[in-house]
């Protein structure tokens, strides 16, 4: 399936956005992600969230300082 990942389209065979992020290097419990318009920051709801064909995604790290 292709999605919109970061502004570019990407092929994955992944099948939940927790899938698709672990395969990229990204720990889930790290980021804010943005699909289909939703802003989730749980990883455990992103295990269960299919991804679908054309969908948007953006992931976004959070930055912390003093």
């Amino acid at each position: 399936m292709t999605l919109n990942y970061q502004g570019k389209k990407v092929e994955t065979s992944d099948s939940t956005v927790y899938d698709f992020l672990v395969a990229r290097g990204i720990v889930p419990a790290t980021v804010l992600v943005e699909y289909k318009g939703e802003v989730y920051s749980d990883a455990a709801r992103l295990a269960k969230l299919p991804l679908e064909d054309g969908a948007e995604l953006n992931v976004f790290h959070i930055v912390a300082g003093g």
